[in-house]
């Protein structure tokens, strides 16, 4: 299984494995990043641009000496561990250096900050250590959040769209591009779906076989869909688009089995990941086997396992 597809014409790649499991990245590639960049200090920043904390190379060093405790350790715990709030004065030391590499939590490169950027970001007034935790908090939900959209979008054989609450793109299937395809004549171009489906002019309500469906047709595009809500702790943090070329070609559930209307995306994430895992034990028949096409180690593997109750026995 190839890493990734080609990039789309939209730019955003279709992925045929997890991107986002914080077991492809381990905190020994953090400690690379500051020798290919050679600098002393690296940023650590929310997806929104605020500093969580800064790495110092020395700490890092230090921390992963235990090695122990290190291998039992997410990148993302790792690096909230390590990264620690600076103050201006312990910051002007390292005025010379003209521009450093930022992070997020999970090791991933956000782009550069200008040393002006960086201190002005550590004498903001919200910068406390209460307001870091709660910004790689948010972090980690959005994380959930694009797994569980991937979870779906890659296993399900329906048409999907997965927009935010702001009714920006997340992920949409393979699917989806052919039924756009077959209608527009043409590749996909995400802000005019984007478009499209926030006018409301556009998005006509059709009443569903159950009181409690939401079916739409969109005459841009050209299909129908239901809009299901994707909740987090109560609060809704974006919608799947069920979609279908014709009004009564729609399943009962975009995936067998599992009723995701009202569902918290911890309950949807861990009914995705037991079919899958189930799936994959079928097929391979081998934990090891399992854990490579997963990109997780067999330590994991046997983690997910007992969670779901999932035994599995050697064929002899």
């Amino acid at each position: 299984m190839s890493d990734k597809k080609e990039t789309a014409p939209d730019g955003k790649q279709a992925f045929e494995e997890n991107p986002f499991n914080p077991e492809n990245r381990r905190p020994e590639d953090i400690v690379r990043l500051f020798y290919t960049f050679d600098v002393p200090i690296i940023p650590v920043v929310s997806k929104r641009g605020i500093l969580i904390g800064v790495l110092k190379k020395e700490d890092l060093v230090s921390e992963l000496s235990d090695i122990e405790r290190v291998e039992k350790m997410k990148i993302d715990d790792f690096v909230t561990r390590v990264a620690k709030k600076l103050t201006l004065d312990e910051l002007l030391p390292f005025g010379s250096i003209k521009e450093f590499v930022v992070i997020n939590i999970f090791g991933d490169i956000q782009g550069k900050w200008s040393r002006l950027q960086l201190f002005t970001a550590s004498e903001t007034p919200e910068r406390s250590g209460a307001s870091a935790d709660r910004e790689a908090d948010i972090q980690k939900e959005e994380q959930i959040l694009e797994w569980m959209i991937y979870l779906i979008l890659e296993h399900i054989p329906r048409a999907l769209y997965a927009v935010n609450t702001n009714g920006k793109t997340i992920f949409y299937n393979s699917h989806f591009e052919d039924l756009y395809r077959k209608h527009l004549k043409k590749d996909v171009d995400v802000a005019f779906v984007e478009e499209s489906i926030k006018d409301p002019d556009k998005n006509e309500l059709i009443s569903g076989k159950k009181s409690d469906e939401l079916m739409f047709f969109n005459r841009d595009l050209k299909i129908h869909y239901e809009k299901i809500p994707l909740m987090s702790k109560r609060k809704k943090v974006g919608f799947l688009l069920y979609c279908t070329p014709d009004a009564d070609d729609r399943a009962a559930s975009p995936i067998p089995g599992i009723d995701i209307k009202s569902k918290s995306l911890d309950h949807i994430t861990d009914a995705v990941e037991r079919i899958v895992l189930v799936d994959l034990l079928k097929e391979k028949k081998d934990l090891a086997a399992v854990a490579k096409s997963l990109k997780i180690s067999e330590k994991s593997l046997g983690h997910k396992m007992k969670k779901h109750g999932i035994k599995w026995k050697k064929e002899e």
